[in-house]
């Protein structure tokens, strides 16, 4: 007999379906990328892990028991837990697909112009809202990350797919985050959030699932270059 309580879990494991099934697919191959991968949740991971546990702590949010199964670690839900596993997962694939579908397209000029014209944006509307202390916080560390990765030289050629991927990955997180903030699964203290909502959803969580999602891309291909480096210096 289903229960609300396995609300949060069933939206994880709703996510994850579609990407894990064609990860096997032969032409992207995902399947064969999953050590990268592992690393690119991982080292994200304990940063988000952190960063949500101590926000937990701190009151800017809380989690509805009626929505979760109950136990939890560092005060966070075990659904929150599998988030950090389930949506960079999905979020990589839909970046693999793009690359391979769409590989002749190169925007990296334009792309880097879009994502400075970003950083001066965030940066105003952090210094706007300093006092709201997420959205300030959430904001400056997107502005701190983007300006790192816009200057690894190594990363530039992956950006353009890069921007394509999160457009499109935009369009899942609506509908999974639409659901978790409109039940809600997960209640925000407004004292600490600029209050402004897309339907539901806090716009801060847009900000916060591009960082999320930069993070794992960068890690993802900078994993690879050095598996890759490290495969053909064993066989010099």
């Amino acid at each position: 007999m289903w229960s609300s309580n396995y609300t949060y879990f069933a939206l994880m494991l709703g996510s994850v379906f579609f990407p894990f099934v064609f990860s096997f697919e032969r032409n992207v191959g995902y399947y064969k990328q999953w050590k990268a991968l592992g690393i690119a949740i991982v080292i994200p991971g304990v940063f988000f892990i952190v960063w949500d546990a101590l926000f937990t702590k701190l009151g800017f949010w809380s989690f509805n028991d009626q929505f979760i199964l109950g136990p939890r670690l560092l005060g966070l839900p075990l659904e929150e837990w599998l988030f950090f596993v389930v949506i960079p997962f999905c979020s990589v694939f839909i970046y693999e697909v793009a690359k391979f579908y769409l590989h002749s397209i190169d925007f990296q000029k334009y792309v880097r112009l879009f994502f400075y014209l970003l950083v001066l944006v965030f940066s105003v509307f952090a210094v706007l809202s300093f006092g709201k202390w997420y959205t300030f916080i959430n904001l400056a560390s997107n502005v701190v990350f983007l300006i790192f990765v816009l200057n690894v030289s190594s990363f530039q050629k992956y950006l353009t797919h890069f921007l394509i991927a999160f457009l499109v990955a935009c369009v899942p997180m609506f509908i999974v985050n639409g659901l978790l903030t409109a039940l809600p699964v997960v209640e925000y203290n407004g004292t600490v959030f600029s209050n402004i909502r897309l339907f539901d959803i806090p716009i801060e969580d847009f900000s916060y699932f591009l960082l999320l999602m930069l993070m794992n891309v960068f890690v993802y291909e900078k994993s690879k270059q050095l598996m890759l480096a490290k495969k053909k210096q064993l066989t010099l």
